[in-house]
């Protein structure tokens, strides 16, 4: 989001930490949530009105200069998630080339997993990834 466009930047405070793990050798995408919601995400399996929707921001922060947060919500007939975290370039990395998510917990097992993330708000492929390495 453009930050002439940010109304209030408050609003992309951080809600979950995020992470990435090696799982034979290849980077994975992690949101870190605490072990009380892991009997909510049981719900969402099987759920035929499960949407999700991946969008990425900067944010201008006083101190540390223009920072670039993701929100993720998950959403269903009855149930919404909201995640808001501020990710390493591997995170972005590893979200834009297998195109998933996984939610776990801070012992590191694993709750839900999002595949099929549509990242339009991001570069997609590595020629883009590379042209645009170069222009920043």
């Amino acid at each position: 989001m453009p930050l002439d466009k940010m109304p209030d930047s408050r609003a992309f405070a951080p809600t979950h930490s995020s992470a990435v793990l090696h799982i034979r050798g290849k980077p994975v995408a992690c949101i870190i949530d605490d072990a009380s919601s892991a009997l909510q995400y049981k719900s969402l399996f099987d759920d035929p009105s499960l949407r999700a929707s991946l969008v990425g921001f900067l944010n201008k922060h006083d101190d540390l200069g223009l920072l670039m947060g993701l929100k993720l919500q998950i959403q269903t007939d009855s149930k919404s998630f909201e995640y808001i975290a501020y990710p390493n370039e591997e995170f972005v990395d590893a979200v834009i080339f297998d195109e998933s998510i996984c939610i776990i917990n801070e012992k590191m097992e694993n709750l839900f997993l999002l595949k099929r993330i549509v990242t339009d708000q991001f570069v997609k492929t590595q020629s883009e990834f590379e042209k645009f390495s170069k222009e920043m």
